[in-house]
């Protein structure tokens, strides 16, 4: 791990250098970033759009054939969702529970009004998972101890870790009825933003969802970091790579 986060720590280090970009140069690169992730995060889910699909909902407001209206909106909510963080960084507005419920909310407005941006009051099973969520009862508690967490580790752990410990943390706790997913990754890459990295994205191929999905469980069952902390430094070090190569 220690050698993975050196590497990272390199790769932002020759970013870095190559800062600032002009306006023109860093709208494409985010778009193509912000589209691609957006694209990856809603597959996870099980999003049938394409790639290309995604890009026509999102920049043209084409309706595809044949796909639900749940996934058009998830396409479209997802990506203002990602400059709602954006704004939050430009912003430098401190990481709160009102900005982490603003996040989900934007993440399921329309789909489902009754429980965006508030914790859930029922119990919840995850499919294919032998772990079970907390009794919806404990979450304020939990809530508070996953702030409280964020609090004492921001200036302590790599950014990275710290992405991935909230990011993990948040899953397992799901307190939102839908959505945790797809917030916790977006929490994820708001604080490696706000760290001066670039977006990771979690491919949403069968084989890598699986292996997301492992880790997550590893931690939640065994209370093992280790796969779950690599599996997201990869992808931020996959990620700086390929800015490195579009930015030169």
């Amino acid at each position: 791990m220690k050698d993975l986060l050196k590497d990272i720590d390199n790769l932002k280090a020759s970013l870095d250098r190559l800062r600032p970009f002009s306006k023109e140069q860093l709208k494409n690169i985010e778009e193509y970033f912000e589209v691609a992730y957006t694209y990856d995060s809603n597959r996870i889910e099980g999003n049938t759009l394409t790639l290309q699909e995604t890009a026509l909902v999102i920049n043209k407001g084409v309706t595809i054939g044949g796909k639900s209206m749940r996934e058009h909106l998830e396409a479209i909510n997802h990506y203002e969702a990602i400059g709602y963080v954006k704004d939050i960084i430009k912003s430098k507005i401190t990481f709160t529970e009102t900005i982490l419920k603003d996040i989900h909310m934007m993440v399921l407005k329309v789909i489902d009004n009754e429980n965006a941006g508030r914790y859930r009051e029922i119990e919840v099973r995850i499919a294919g998972s032998k772990f079970i969520p907390p009794l919806y009862f404990k979450i304020p508690e939990l809530m508070e101890e996953y702030f409280e967490f964020y609090e004492n580790n921001k200036t302590n752990l790599h950014p990275v870790l710290l992405a991935s410990d909230m990011h993990e943390k948040l899953v397992t706790i799901h307190p939102f009825t839908d959505g945790n997913g797809r917030t916790a990754r977006l929490l994820m890459n708001l604080i490696l933003l706000q760290n001066g990295y670039t977006i990771a994205s979690i491919p949403g191929d069968v084989d890598k969802r699986i292996e997301y999905y492992n880790a997550l469980e590893k931690v939640q069952t065994e209370n093992d970091l280790t796969e779950f902390r690599i599996l997201i430094a990869k992808e931020v070090k996959r990620g700086l790579d390929e800015y490195l190569k579009i930015v030169r």
